[in-house]
């Protein structure tokens, strides 16, 4: 079977991405897959410094029965709990420049497992430098490249195309330019779209 390409539309601070990230792994080495991780800005209207996080929703997190703590522990995943969220649109810029060096993958992982694993600050150029150098990428050079605005125009680029595609939620996988699956859906729900992709379906 040829690799199934998954383009994810998600953002680094959204916990049911994280979820659903979990879900897909779950059944991720039964097939050949090929994922393309695309941005999307939660808050594209959020502060530089980031923003607190409504009292509501950390009484989510500080709660073991909540539907996101259940899930985590579920999965297996670590799932840090923060009474701040950060600004990620540098976190995609930097994910531009791997994309561009050929360690998307890699630098997303080491960036996913910081924040959500440990707890790191992605806004912070120290995570994300440490991030780049887990994917094998030249950190200082990735933090002149963003600062100096090179990728900025590249994530408003995939931004505007999500919407132009009609993504306004995620997480959101488009599976072989077949199926679409929103939401944090359960593994079972992907095994079923490789399924029927491998049965011509």
């Amino acid at each position: 079977m040829t690799s199934i390409s998954i383009k994810v539309w998600s953002d680094y601070v959204c916990p049911w991405c994280y979820i659903g990230l979990g879900e897909l792994q779950r059944v991720a080495g039964d097939y050949p897959l090929q994922i393309d991780w695309q941005p999307y800005l939660l808050r594209p209207d959020a502060p530089e410094e980031g923003w607190e996080l409504p009292e509501r929703f950390k009484a989510s997190h500080d709660d073991p029965n909540s539907p996101i703590n259940q899930r985590a522990k579920t999965l297996g995943l670590p799932l840090k709990g923060r009474s701040r969220i950060p600004n990620s649109r540098r976190a995609h810029e930097c994910t531009e420049y791997a994309r561009a060096h050929g360690k998307e993958q890699a630098f997303h992982d080491s960036l996913i497992a910081r924040y959500w694993g440990q707890g790191e600050d992605l806004h912070d150029w120290q995570v994300l430098q440490a991030a780049a150098r887990d994917a094998s990428l030249d950190g200082e050079a990735m933090q002149r490249e963003v600062e100096d605005g090179r990728w900025k125009d590249a994530v408003e680029a995939r931004i505007g195309a999500a919407q132009q595609l009609g993504v306004s939620a995620v997480p959101t996988f488009l599976i072989a330019d077949t199926f679409v699956i929103q939401g944090a859906q359960d593994a079972g729900v992907f095994r079923q779209a490789f399924e029927r992709l491998k049965r011509g379906l």
